[in-house]
Order: C-alpha cells, then sequence, then structure tokens
C-alpha cells in the first residue's frame, strides 16, 4: 500500500459516494439517458485522461 494507491482509493470512493453510482451502473444509467450518470461518466472518462496524461508526462 503506497500514497498512490490511498489517494487514487479515495478519490474513488468520494465520486462513488457524491454521485451514488458505482462505474458499471454509471455506464448503464449513462446509456438509458439518466443525466446524473451521464455526467458522472463525462467526469469519469475525464478523470482517465487526465491520468493518462500525467502517466506520460511523468515517464518522460
Amino acid at each position: 500500500v503506497d500514497l498512490r494507491l490511498a489517494v487514487g482509493s479515495l478519490a474513488f470512493g468520494a465520486g462513488w459516494g457524491l454521485a451514488g453510482f458505482c462505474p458499471g451502473p454509471a455506464l448503464v444509467a449513462a446509456s438509458a439517458g439518466v443525466p446524473e450518470a451521464l455526467i458522472f461518466v463525462a467526469a469519469m472518462v475525464a478523470g482517465m485522461a487526465i491520468f493518462s496524461v500525467l502517466e506520460k508526462f511523468k515517464s518522460r
């Protein structure tokens, strides 16, 4: 267990708690057009994109 895992877990749990969606069911709800799920999925995708950019920057 390291700081990176702890911070990621806290961010995941906070997002889940605030939105009330787990990523899997959020994708299903977004496909059904639930507005809150669409926002959650957009934020989830943005978070993954930011992580990817930061990882590429870090590896340089």
